[in-house]
C-alpha cells in the first residue's frame, strides 16, 4: 500500500515539475533602465533616485526576462535595438506618512506612499509597450533603500503581467 502511495506521489511530482520550471529564454535582448525624474513639488531625498534605479537594475536582472540590463546612455547594436526595450519614469507623488499613527493605531495607517508612473518603451521606434503606474506604500520606519526596492519589485512584477498579458493576447 505504502509503495502504491509512493509511486502516485512521484508520478504527481513528475507531472508538475515541466509547470514549474521557468522559462529559461529572455524574451528580449536588452532592456536599459533610465533614472527616474522627479515631479515638481515631491519632497524626497536627493539619492532616492539613485536608489530605485540601482534597485531597477538588480530587481531586472533577477527577473531574467531580458540577455542583458544596461546602464543608462550605453548603445546597443541597430539588429538589436527591436528586442531591445527602455524603462523611464516620473515621481509623481510622495507622501511622508506618520511614524506616531503607524506606532498608534497600526494597520497600515500613517505610512508613507508612492506613486511612480512608468513608460516601457522599445528602443527602435520608441513606441509604448504599456505604462502602468505604480503606487508604493511602506511603513515611515523604514529607511529610503527599503522603499527604492520596493517600488522597484513593484515595477518589475507589473512588468512581467503586462508582457505575460500582451504575449496572450497576439
Amino acid at each position: 500500500m505504502r509503495l502504491i502511495r509512493m509511486a502516485m506521489a512521484v508520478a504527481v511530482l513528475a507531472a508538475a515539475l515541466p509547470a514549474l520550471a521557468k522559462d529559461s529564454e529572455a524574451q528580449f535582448k536588452s532592456v536599459e533602465a533610465k533614472h527616474f525624474t522627479k515631479a515638481e513639488g515631491v519632497e524626497l531625498s536627493p539619492e532616492f533616485a539613485d536608489y530605485l534605479y540601482a534597485e531597477l537594475r538588480a530587481e531586472l536582472t533577477k527577473a531574467k526576462l531580458f540577455g542583458q540590463v544596461i546602464g543608462e546612455g550605453e548603445v546597443v547594436e541597430a539588429a538589436d535595438a527591436p528586442a531591445s526595450i527602455i524603462i523611464d519614469g516620473n515621481i509623481t507623488e510622495y507622501k511622508k506618512g506618520s511614524a506616531v499613527k503607524d506606532a498608534l493605531i497600526g494597520f497600515t495607517a500613517g505610512w508613507r506612499s508612492l506613486k511612480v508612473d512608468t513608460t516601457i518603451k522599445r528602443r527602435s521606434d520608441q513606441s509604448v509597450i504599456v505604462s502602468p503606474q505604480i503606487h508604493v506604500r511602506a511603513s515611515p520606519r523604514w529607511k529610503d533603500k527599503v522603499l527604492a526596492k520596493e517600488a522597484a519589485h513593484q515595477i518589475v512584477k507589473d512588468l512581467k503581467q503586462a508582457l505575460k498579458d500582451k504575449g496572450a493576447s497576439k
